[in-house]
């Protein structure tokens, strides 16, 4: 199924509710539809300008990726429902994909933002387990990505009691092989087309990417971050999960929102592990170089290595945020986004307020940095995407 160019669209802030909390209580489940890949036409997109804003000091913007026009690139129209993260492709930086919590699935856009943009709307027959609640994603070097999900495990092949075996799963970002493979439903050897998963850390709400096959988590359940090591995929639709190496910082302490994800970088250049600690209101910083592990802890439900670590440095680089949700990383600055006042910040590494700007969203979530260096966000409260010009 391939994508089509749409007609141009009128587009208008409307506001979309991204529903309630998808776990409030220990037996409350929700469901949505997965009848299996669909394509729809993306929208033209279409300015909307508010007054110029003003910094932190009152003055012009210093941050050059804020600007005073907000530019609908994506809406409902093409798929959106409740989206919480938006990414693109390192393999293939013509394609932003959108991770969406009630269909439990993604939108994805090609050439984004240009006249050509098309979308498609790809469900895995199996996302109600696999892409329950997707809270958010990140792209790997292999042509891979992860998502969490902020789920309990309420869906396993069919509708169930809330049992917690869930965690990040790994994707393949080939087009030929994500939502279009392992698509027979009641399941005949092969769950879709996820490549590994791991169940550790149900009500998943933010994950980073570090090498190859290993990813960093926002563990919401237990209020921990964990490190996941893949290592070696299963094949698409698998269920071999015991080579996985996990790893859990039992005294770094974050504090899940519910249904407000809490987005999560990592420097590369230097292994730091900057975190949006949405129910604390915090910004952290955790040196992954750092901690003792102290061995075998119990509750595996892998047959994978489980330990933790204690003892790691982590430092609270800002504090006072409301609901700090989305996180990027760009020339030396940390990015928030603040789904209590729908604004974005701008800090130096170390947790000075730069600059700040107030966006039209209603529901902020993930923010992106395109490959053009401008920036992007996610309103869930809209389902828009939505990118920031000049």
């Amino acid at each position: 199924m391939s994508p089509r160019l749409s007609p141009s669209l009128l587009l208008s802030l409307v506001v979309a509710s991204c529903g309630g909390d998808p776990n409030p209580d220990a037996g409350e489940t929700s469901t949505g539809s997965t009848d299996g890949p669909a394509t729809t036409g993306a929208s033209e997109p279409t300015g909307s300008t508010t007054d110029a804003p003003t910094g932190t000091t009152g003055e012009a913007h210093v941050v050059p990726e804020f600007g005073a026009n907000f530019v609908v690139i994506g809406t409902a129209e093409d798929g959106l429902n409740a989206v919480r993260d938006l990414e693109f492709n390192p393999a293939a930086p013509d394609q932003l994909w959108t991770f969406n919590m009630l269909s439990h699935g993604v939108v994805i856009y090609f050439a984004p933002g240009t006249a050509q943009q098309t979308s498609e709307e790809r469900i895995d027959a199996y996302g109600q387990h696999f892409m329950a609640y997707v809270s958010s994603a990140a792209f790997g070097d292999l042509n891979t990505f992860a998502t969490c999900q902020e789920s309990r495990n309420e869906w396993n092949v069919g509708p169930q009691d809330p049992d917690d075996f869930m965690g990040p799963a790994l994707w393949p970002a080939d087009l030929e092989i994500f939502a279009k493979v392992g698509q027979e439903f009641p399941p005949n050897g092969q769950e879709g087309s996820h490549l590994d998963m791991l169940h550790q850390s149900p009500l998943c709400m933010g994950i980073a990417h570090e090498a190859g096959n290993a990813f960093w988590a926002f563990d919401g359940m237990d209020g921990n971050i964990v490190r996941y090591d893949f290592q070696a995929d299963h094949g698409p639709g698998g269920s071999d999960h015991t080579d996985g190496i996990i790893t859990r910082y039992t005294d770094v302490t974050v504090t899940r929102k519910g249904n407000i994800p809490g987005h999560m970088e990592l420097d590369h250049a230097t292994g730091m592990l900057y975190i949006a600690d949405t129910g604390a209101g915090r910004l952290l910083r955790l040196d992954t170089a750092t901690g003792t592990n102290t061995g075998t802890i119990p509750g595996d439900w892998d047959g994978a290595e489980y330990t933790g670590v204690e003892g790691a440095d982590v430092q609270v680089l800002a504090e006072g945020l409301d609901e700090p949700s989305g996180l990027a990383l760009h020339d030396g600055r940390i990015l928030v986004s603040e789904h209590g006042t729908g604004d974005i910040i701008a800090f130096d590494l170390e947790g000075k307020e730069i600059d700040r700007m107030t966006t039209p969203a209603k529901r902020i979530m993930g923010i992106t940095i395109g490959p053009a260096g401008d920036l992007w966000y996610a309103d869930a409260g809209a389902n828009e995407i939505v990118r920031v010009d000049p």
